[in-house]
């Protein structure tokens, strides 16, 4: 894969994609699904998939096309794609196939919505508003027989027949549901290559389809909890279920299972359903659930309870959130400031505030990048490559993926903690740390890693943090990374800054009424705890 030259790109900005080409990505994804994973399919799940390899070639050309329309209706009179030669023919065999339906019965809502505000005041003869209110008054005036009438008058409808079997296939090939066939278009554009990483049975997501189904049940909980101010006579139901799930879960059905319990906690807190929401957080073993007891104990008066679990939380942290935490609470000294410099701000024109500021610097001898995150993501990813894109189970699911699926899971390091260790042993070492990045850029510059960001680490940069930054910085920033990727993604400051090759600045610029954030402050009480040089640079009007 990306190790050779990459092949000619599919597509060409600017121009229509072949006609094949929709086409085409669907069937990959509906081969992929079928060759590695037909022991978790259903019958229905393979024989939606193999209707969809059967159908002719218009009819798959039009289905790729209709399954990336926002339905769950779409109107027949708008559809109409170039390379599908004969849409009725097209859409009859997918219906003789059984991957749509027409006309399908639906909610009357459903239907009205297809219809536009111009459309509904003309068929249903209403004053014109907002379509929301139009709407509102043909439901309070009509039958759904008539509304189904008077939308079929306009444009008959259908409906993709399969979702379930469809989202499954999704969910197979990338993990998640919120990843789809267009993160294909970039690799076709010709604009990313990705790792040529190894594909084994053993490192699935899912070891049979019971995991499946269980993973999908905790999905449908976990999106439970997101309408609970709609239906808050679900919360009880909704604790109960959680609380029946298996102890022992696959570690996506674990980590959704916690997202759900979270977020059910915080519904229960503002209720002020106290002994529920700690429920909620006892189960749940990722921040922030103990800071949300510590908090819930406290004003209930729980005094001892909230200083014994503060107590563990200080002596064993979590996460740099959770150590910081048990450092603030109940404190009453001022937090500690990080250095700051202090400039009048003056006139500034449009641009932002960080290029003003980065012209400053170069007026007392600085040379600065604006790279934020970019800086120890991309150290991380240049140092840990081989890490990134290790061989754990349930990590890698396609040949399309710029990280492990896992990449900000809570126990990414976990995961690969003999890999970590290892690696880190050989970095420690400052030639070896040295050498390992430059190798790195150089035999995988263009292939997708989500912590690299291509545009914003070169050669050059790299070669001038390495003159000039010292190794125990550098080191360190890929390590913090490394450990906890989901944790670190912002407030790294704004700014690095080098003089000549003796000194350099971590710098964060703050406008007149800004101020530092929480992962901002985490960071910098990183720098003050190793010794690293760091500060902000506030404007003052």
């Amino acid at each position: 894969m990306s190790s050779a030259a990459p092949p000619a790109p599919a597509l060409r900005p600017g121009e229509p994609p072949p006609p094949d080409y929709y086409r085409n990505n669907l069937l990959r994804l509906a081969r992929f699904v079928m060759a590695e994973h037909s022991d978790l399919l259903r019958p229905e799940d393979e024989r939606c998939l193999s209707a969809i390899l059967e159908a002719g070639k218009s009819a798959q050309r039009l289905f790729a096309r209709l399954i990336t329309r926002k339905g769950p209706l779409l109107r027949l009179d708008r559809i109409n794609y170039s390379e599908v030669g004969d849409p009725a023919a097209a859409l009859e065999a997918l219906a003789d196939a059984g991957l749509v339906q027409l006309n399908p019965e639906a909610p009357a809502v459903e239907l009205l919505a297809l219809l536009t505000r111009a459309e509904l005041g003309s068929r249903f003869k209403v004053a014109d508003g907002p379509k929301p209110d139009v709407m509102e008054t043909i439901l309070e005036r009509l039958p759904e027989p008539c509304i189904r009438a008077a939308v079929m008058a306009q444009s008959p409808w259908l409906a993709v027949a399969c979702w379930p079997s469809l989202k499954l296939a999704q969910l197979l090939f990338f993990g998640d549901n919120h990843r789809d066939l267009s993160v294909l278009v970039l690799e076709d554009l010709g604009w990313r290559r990705y790792e040529d990483y190894a594909l084994s049975p053993q490192q699935r997501l899912f070891r049979d389809r019971g995991e499946v189904d269980r993973y999908l049940r905790a999905r449908l909980l976990s999106e439970a909890t997101r309408g609970l101010d709609q239906l808050p006579g679900m919360a009880q139901p909704l604790s109960k279920a959680l609380a029946e799930c298996p102890v022992l879960p696959s570690r996506l059905e674990e980590k959704t299972l916690n997202r759900a319990r979270i977020r059910l906690g915080r519904w229960f807190e503002r209720a002020g359903e106290w002994q529920s929401a700690l429920g909620c957080y006892a189960a749940s073993p990722v921040h922030p659930a103990r800071e949300r007891q510590v908090r819930i104990l406290t004003r209930i008066g729980d005094e001892k309870a909230a200083r014994r679990l503060l107590r563990s939380i200080a002596k064993a942290p979590q996460c740099a959130e959770e150590a910081d935490f048990a450092a603030r609470f109940g404190q009453r000294r001022k937090r500690s400031t990080p250095k700051t410099t202090t400039k009048a701000l003056g006139p500034v024109a449009a641009s932002p505030i960080e290029r003003h500021a980065m012209a400053l610097l170069a007026a007392e001898g600085g040379e600065a990048w604006h790279l934020e995150n970019h800086l120890p993501r991309g150290l991380a990813g240049l140092a840990f490559w081989d890490v990134v894109f290790a061989p754990v189970a349930g990590a890698f699911l396609n040949p399309y993926q710029d990280a492990p699926l896992d990449l900000h899971w809570d126990d990414f390091a976990v995961a690969r903690a003999e890999a970590i260790a290892e690696q880190k042993k050989t970095l420690s070492n400052p030639a070896q740390f040295a050498e390992t990045l430059r190798g790195t850029l150089r035999r995988k510059t263009g292939i997708a890693n989500r912590l690299v960001s291509w545009r914003h680490m070169d050669g050059a940069l790299l070669e001038r943090l390495l003159e000039t930054v010292p190794h125990e910085v550098l080191f360190g920033l890929a390590c913090r990374i490394i450990d906890n990727p989901g944790a670190t993604r912002t407030g790294f400051p704004d700014l690095l800054v080098l003089y000549g090759t003796r000194d350099y600045d971590f710098v964060e610029v703050k406008g007149p009424t800004d101020s530092l954030q929480p992962a901002q402050r985490q960071w910098f009480n990183y720098f003050e705890s190793n010794g690293f040089k760091a500060r902000v640079l506030k404007f003052k009007a």
